[in-house]
């Protein structure tokens, strides 16, 4: 990786530094301490010098002669001088005497004068290097007091430290050589159990828990490969549960029949279920999540309701009308999840249960009024006969007629009422079918309509195969076939003629009823097998009618698995097709 070290980099300039260091500090204290051994010895051996010129100074008093002085130790490696007490120099085995200074001041003569010997390592300028010194105060023949001085160059420490300091550094290139190679060689040491640590690392970033690492050595990446495995393992366990859970709520969200949607704080899906998929009428492979609520669901009600249960942290309910839905009702509860940051909103498609409070209210309102009618008649006519219509027979048989025939009306509507309840009861049941020839039922039904007929001069024609075996429940059949052709012979005129035809239509047996009646208006069609509903009220009613004859022949054909269709032309009249599986 870039601007990454490797181990080898990291280790190498830490370690040639201290080993660097380490020699440096070495050479100068081995410098010093030799310095150190090396003047000690030189004053030991200029004390010693010292000791036998003051002793042949004694016994030769002419030594004390300059020239005398030169002669004698101008080729020794030392130098001597002998100085007044008031730094004037008296004799010097090297340098002219004319160009030396008063040496009054001289460090090693100044402590002599203080303590009888002094010493001192400086650069001489007289002879041009730096000179190790040593004075002594003597006393020469007569008592005259003078100084006697001997100083040896450092020349040979200055070689000695020369050759010494190269020795040291060809001694650093050694060490550092085997530095380097000790930091090579601890770093394929350790590298190849690091890399095994940093690819089981990258497994491990890229999602593959599974791979597992053994490092026994060192002891740091024993203990760091243990930890690493034990974290995969209980990271795969979290995972595990995390997706067994992730699993469960997908499970449970796809199995609701309601819709769930899950809103981050933005109002953005961050989940939604089939269920809600299909309510809203969405495909299936169609993305939502991410995509705002607004965007995907045309609510503005919905969207009202998901910001007030993040502005108030309250339940909330209501019943909305999508946009994308129509006339879809649906029954929405908005929660807030705390632990995802968002809220919930749960979905019931009410549409049915409205449409059923609808037809109930319909239902209820269709039955008072049908019942109504003849009560209020029957009532209307018995005050008549109590308030003195009995004393006239005639008027009294003419209203005791007319209370019977509203009587047998509320008998029919009852009838009619209580076979549509006994119909529903076998929604969702096995109806109990037996084989029956239909042909047989058809020529049943015009012989229980024949009277009908016969009274308005219509022919009841019945045509089609003979041998059509269906699978029915014959009571309940023959009642609808019944109710299709009094239909058809009561809004038919006179001198016309209803054809019943039977035929086979591939896996489906065929029953048209077909009149030549007043037809029913297009805009009627969709609504004429509900309940008490009817085109012509009031011929309705002059029929005879109850208004549910048609809703019992759509029960009845959904009971079989049936479909029933009607095709109409005004002024030329309709046709019923009943198809019931063979």
């Amino acid at each position: 990786m870039r601007g990454h070290k490797n181990l080898f980099q990291l280790l190498f300039p830490p370690v040639l530094a201290l080993l660097v260091i380490s020699q440096t500090g070495l050479a100068l204290v081995v410098s010093w301490a030799i310095r150190v051994y090396a003047l000690k010895e030189t004053r030991l051996e200029l004390s010693d010098t010292l000791q036998v010129l003051e002793q042949m100074l004694r016994e030769q008093p002419s030594l004390m002669n300059d020239q005398t002085l030169k002669a004698l130790f101008v080729h020794q490696r030392y130098r001597i001088t002998i100085i007044y007490p008031d730094g004037r120099v008296m004799a010097e085995s090297r340098a002219p005497l004319e160009v030396l200074d008063n040496h009054y001041d001289r460090p090693e003569l100044v402590q002599a004068r203080s303590n009888g010997e002094g010493s001192s390592v400086r650069y001489s300028s007289s002879v041009n290097m730096e000179m190790v010194y040593l004075a002594r105060r003597v006393q020469a023949p007569g008592n005259t007091e003078l100084y006697l001085r001997v100083a040896m160059p450092l020349e040979l420490l200055q070689d000695f430290y020369k050759g010494f300091y190269v020795q040291l550094l060809i001694s650093i290139v050694i060490i550092c050589a085997f530095g380097l190679f000790f930091v090579l060689l601890v770093v394929n040491r350790i590298r190849e159990p690091i890399n095994s640590l940093v690819e089981t690392a990258q497994e491990y970033g890229r999602g593959n828990l599974q791979k597992k690492i053994s490092v026994t050595i060192p002891w740091e990446l024993a203990i760091l490969s243990e930890t690493l495995t034990a974290m995969a393992d209980r990271l795969q366990h979290t995972i595990d549960e995390s997706l067994g859970r992730q699993k469960e709520l997908e499970a449970i969200l796809s199995g609701m029949t309601e819709g769930v949607l899950f809103l981050n704080p933005n109002l953005v899906i961050t989940q939604i279920n089939k269920s809600a998929q299909r309510i809203f009428n969405l495909p299936q492979n169609e993305a939502c999540i991410g995509k705002s609520l607004l965007e995907v669901v045309r609510s503005t009600e919905l969207r009202d309701l998901a910001e007030r249960v993040f502005k108030t942290g309250e339940k909330e309910e209501t019943v909305i009308q999508p946009l994308t839905t129509g006339s879809q009702f649906l029954q929405v509860y908005g929660a807030l999840v705390p632990e995802q940051q968002g809220c919930i909103l749960v979905l019931h498609d009410i549409t049915r249960l409205m449409r059923l409070e609808q037809v109930r209210r319909d239902f209820v309102a269709n039955v008072s009024h049908e019942l109504k009618t003849p009560i209020t008649a029957i009532k209307g006519y018995i005050e008549a006969l109590q308030d003195g219509a009995l004393e006239e027979p005639d008027r009294a048989h003419r209203f005791l007629d007319i209370a019977a025939a509203h009587t047998n009306r509320l008998e029919l509507i009852v009838e009619d009422l209580l076979s549509l309840a006994r119909l529903e009861e076998q929604e969702g049941r096995n109806l109990e079918k037996q084989p029956a020839n239909l042909y047989t039922l058809l020529e049943n039904t015009r012989q229980a309509c024949q009277f009908l007929a016969e009274e308005k001069d219509i022919q009841v024609l019945l045509e089609g195969t003979q041998k059509l075996i269906c699978p029915v429940n014959s009571a309940i059949v023959e009642q609808a076939f019944i109710n299709l052709l009094d239909n058809a012979i009561k809004y038919s005129e006179p001198h016309t003629e209803v054809r019943l035809r039977l035929a086979q239509d591939g896996a489906m047996a065929r029953v048209d009823v077909i009149d030549q009646g007043r037809g029913i208006p297009a805009r009627d069609i969709d609504r004429i097998f509900e309940r008490f509903y009817r085109v012509d009220k009031g011929r309705s009613r002059a029929a005879g009618g109850t208004g549910l004859g048609l809703s019992i022949v759509k029960h009845v054909v959904a009971l079989h698995n049936g479909e029933v269709r009607v095709e109409s032309r005004e002024g030329v009249g309709s046709t019923f097709t009943v198809l019931l599986p063979l």
